[in-house]
Order: C-alpha cells, then sequence, then structure tokens
C-alpha cells in the first residue's frame, strides 16, 4: 500500500515536471514572439535581445541576430518561471495570482535586473509605450503560466 502511494507521488510529480515543461516552452514561444511583433511595429523600444544582452555582443543588440538568441533566452527564463511556479504556487486556482506572479516577473526584470544587468534604458527614461506594453506583455505571461498549470494540476486532484 505505501509503496503504490509512493508511485502514485512519483507519478504526480513526472507529470507536474513535463506540464511545467510544455507550457514554459509554449509562453516563451507565443509571448517570445508576440514581444518580437510588438518591438518591429515598433510598439516598444525593447525587443528580446535585452534577455541576452549580458551574454551578447555589443554589435549584435539590436540586430535581428541579437533578438533570434534573445528569443532562445526568453523561452529559457520562461521555462525557469513555469517550473517556479508548478513548485510554490500551482494549488491556487485563481487567475490573480498569475497575474501578481507576471507583475512580479516585470518587477524583477526592470526594476531588480535592469539596473544591475543594464539591459536597457532606465524605466523612467524607456517611455509610456514602451513601459505599459511590456507591463501588459509580463502580466499575460504570468497569467498564461499561472492559469494554465493551476488548471492543469487542480484538475488532476479532482
Amino acid at each position: 500500500m505505501k509503496n503504490q502511494e509512493q508511485n502514485q507521488s512519483t507519478r504526480v510529480r513526472k507529470k507536474k515536471f513535463h506540464m511545467a515543461i510544455s507550457i514554459g516552452i509554449s509562453a516563451g514561444i507565443l509571448w517570445g514572439l508576440m514581444s518580437l511583433v510588438m518591438y518591429y511595429l515598433q510598439f516598444t523600444d525593447v525587443g528580446p535581445s535585452i534577455f541576452a544582452k549580458p551574454f551578447l555582443n555589443p554589435d549584435y543588440d539590436l540586430k535581428w541576430q541579437g533578438h533570434f538568441v534573445g528569443l532562445g533566452f526568453f523561452i529559457f527564463y520562461a521555462l525557469i518561471a513555469a517550473f517556479l511556479y508548478a513548485k510554490f504556487l500551482a494549488k491556487y486556482k485563481s487567475p490573480w495570482v498569475g497575474i501578481a506572479y507576471g507583475l512580479a516577473l516585470w518587477a524583477f526584470v526592470f526594476i531588480v535586473l535592469n539596473p544591475l544587468l543594464n539591459l536597457t534604458k532606465p524605466l523612467k527614461e524607456l517611455g509610456w509605450n514602451t513601459n505599459s506594453v511590456m507591463f501588459s506583455l509580463f502580466i499575460l505571461i504570468g497569467l498564461f503560466i499561472g492559469y494554465s498549470l493551476s488548471a492543469e494540476f487542480n484538475n488532476q486532484e479532482e
């Protein structure tokens, strides 16, 4: 009986791990491409290349190669965000938790990491369009990851 419960627990953890991978990659691709489209349509001054800026040659920052590499980093970071959400927040059923998670991700990138790594201009200098677009994008990322994982995990338990 105890061995059967351990097997069940192991299966549930593996399923959560695989679901977090699936949602993380999907979120990274979907919202990373959306970020790229918003950049090329000039809704924002910040493209996906900022996510790879510490690792990129400065000559590639604003070129398509830099945005392509940045998109790969964006997918990787979305995967990490999905794992963190699955580990700590998936038990909550409310979409508001995902929205708050997106706000926290935005604050981490633009308030904490940006001054440390000089990813882009300071927040006050980015302008209203860029700030509102990136703020909305991160809310949508958090909502997508949060609501998808919470819905999946809470449906499994029922």
